[in-house]
């Protein structure tokens, strides 16, 4: 039993803890190219939480690791079969209601760890922010350790890619097949706006991609996916050790 993992404590248990922040990590379910699992998302995710709450926890943190969310908004990937996805107000509504049941149990802090590139969780912050007094952060896993990042992987992607493939390797090796991947390449749009990057769209996912690989995933490892996991949940880790000490005042979180 982890005291830091809801999934394994009892109600006797919560009796003797308290916790000062929770983590709910959010994945999604769709296709990653030809050769990885459609729950690529919510294993990393969760991969991360477990290890940064881990740490944080043997560093004297009063962390709570939250059960995942597996599905995430994919409306724009529903082209390839077996995708699942969650309306953005869906989502936001599931959330909202777990943010309040923290509340409820007096948690102060409540981290919301995205695993999924559609999720799109500024606004739901916004929303939230007079309607809760949790103090409610969010991190997007992939982004907390650039510079490990840019020293690790060679070839930089998006989807399905050298570093989604190398973390893989790394937590189910089982459930990878390298030798069907393809080579992430993209079909460029037909406007400069779009090419420049100041004209948006929700991209068809299916029009965009031959596979649904964005990014090629040829030079990936599992000694490279372990490495990264580790800058990311040593990043993470520190921020939750601070999060846990630092008292909610009248300023914070300044």
């Amino acid at each position: 039993m982890q005291p830091w993992r809801l999934s394994d404590v009892t109600l006797g248990d919560t009796q003797h803890l308290s916790y000062e922040v929770a983590v709910l990590p959010v994945g999604a379910t769709e296709a990653h190219g030809l050769h990885l699992p459609y729950g690529t998302d919510t294993i990393q995710v969760e991969a991360v939480a477990e290890r940064a709450c881990e740490l944080a926890a043997d560093r004297g943190a009063k962390v709570l690791l939250l059960p995942a969310i597996p599905y995430g908004v994919n409306e724009n990937t529903l082209g390839f079969p077996w995708t699942m996805s969650l309306k953005p107000t869906t989502l936001f509504t599931l959330i909202g209601d777990i943010v309040d049941s923290v509340e409820e149990h007096a948690i102060p802090k409540f981290v919301l760890l995205n695993g999924h590139g559609g999720n799109e969780f500024k606004p739901l912050l916004r929303e939230l922010f007079r309607q809760v007094s949790a103090q409610v952060f969010l991190v997007d896993w992939w982004t907390v350790a650039p510079e490990a990042h840019r020293a690790t992987f060679v070839n930089q992607g998006e989807h399905a890619d050298e570093m989604e493939t190398s973390m893989l390797l790394h937590l189910r090796p089982d459930l990878v097949h390298l030798e069907r991947a393809g080579t992430g390449t993209t079909n460029p749009p037909r406007f400069e706006a779009m090419r420049e990057g100041w004209a948006w769209i929700a991209r068809p996912w299916h029009l965009l991609t031959e596979d649904s690989g964005v990014g090629d995933p040829s030079l990936s490892s599992a000694e490279k996916g372990a490495a990264f996991l580790e800058a990311v949940a040593e990043k993470l880790c520190s921020f939750l050790v601070a999060l846990s000490e630092t008292k909610v005042d009248g300023t914070f979180p300044y």
